[in-house]
């Protein structure tokens, strides 16, 4: 009598037996223009790997780096169940790499969306402090279809030399999280190009929670992000990518996806993969 009570209850009450989980991936992709014809690393001859990588982790929402909006519109045509928001660094437009953000239209509804630009003028196509090239964040906000939770997105890309510029970048991110409020919950993934001893991630992590520390279930240990496309083989590989999350969010598992192909790489970055409770 009792088991019956009990399975009445969670039939009455399903949103009891179950939490919302989000599969959030962060993947710089490589530029499209960025390696030589005839090469395994030549957009055309991986962007298949890279698609079957997505494909059998099938997340909810990725945070893409590098990504020429024709490799996005790649992605997307193997990947029909993707939605996605992207606007060039280089005009605001179509022009330069973007931070696009991809994400399951049969699973989140995208709420709202801007690029913003990582330097003093964050409203306005510009290039920050001592950075060598225009770098943004790209700022979405969701819903979840099945639960009616929503959440805020960031995703980008730091700047890979100016020192002074992947600082403020990080103090510029730590304002936009911390001037929402404090029940919001938040995700930011991103190339960030330093890794966790410097100061930009110590900055970060005063807000948000690096999700390869704080996850339940840390399928990969001490796994660098970075790999080269294995031709400047660093032992062991920098951890340059991250995701993190707001203080207020539990993650279930996270993981450096590094896989290869028979040798091949699908990108100089790895995937990577957190699984996270927004319940």
């Amino acid at each position: 009598m009792k088991l019956l009570v009990l399975l009445l209850s969670l039939l009455a009450f399903p949103a009891l037996a179950e939490t919302t989980a989000l599969k959030l991936m962060s993947y710089n992709i490589r530029c499209g223009l960025c390696e030589a014809e005839g090469t395994p690393q030549y957009w055309p001859e991986r962007k298949l790997l890279l698609a079957h990588l997505i494909q059998t982790q099938q997340p909810d929402l990725i945070g893409l780096q590098e990504a020429e909006l024709f490799q996005v519109h790649d992605l997307v045509a193997m990947l029909p169940q993707y939605q996605w928001f992207g606007e060039g660094r280089d005009d605001g437009k179509t022009k330069g790499e973007s931070t696009a953000v991809l994400y399951r239209k049969d699973k989140l509804q995208l709420l709202s969306a801007k690029t913003l630009w990582l330097s003093e003028t964050p409203e306005q196509v510009s290039k920050g402090w001592d950075a060598a090239l225009n770098r943004t964040f790209t700022k979405t906000q969701f819903k979840a279809l099945k639960s009616g939770q929503s959440f805020y997105f960031l995703n980008t890309h730091f700047d890979h030399m100016g020192q002074q510029a992947q600082l403020q970048s990080a103090l510029l991110l730590k304002a936009e999280v911390e001037q929402l409020s404090k029940q919001s919950k938040v995700l930011l993934t991103g190339d960030f190009n330093v890794e966790p001893s410097s100061e930009p991630y110590k900055a970060l992590s005063k807000s948000l929670n690096d999700s390869a520390l704080v996850a339940k279930d840390k399928l990969s240990k001490n796994a660098g992000t970075f790999n080269g496309f294995g031709r400047e083989p660093t032992s062991p590989s920098p951890t340059i990518d991250f995701i993190f999350v707001s203080k207020n969010l539990s993650v279930t598992s996270y993981q450096v996806d590094n896989r290869r192909y028979n040798g091949l790489y699908p990108s100089d970055h790895e995937a990577l993969v957190a699984v996270v409770e927004l319940d």
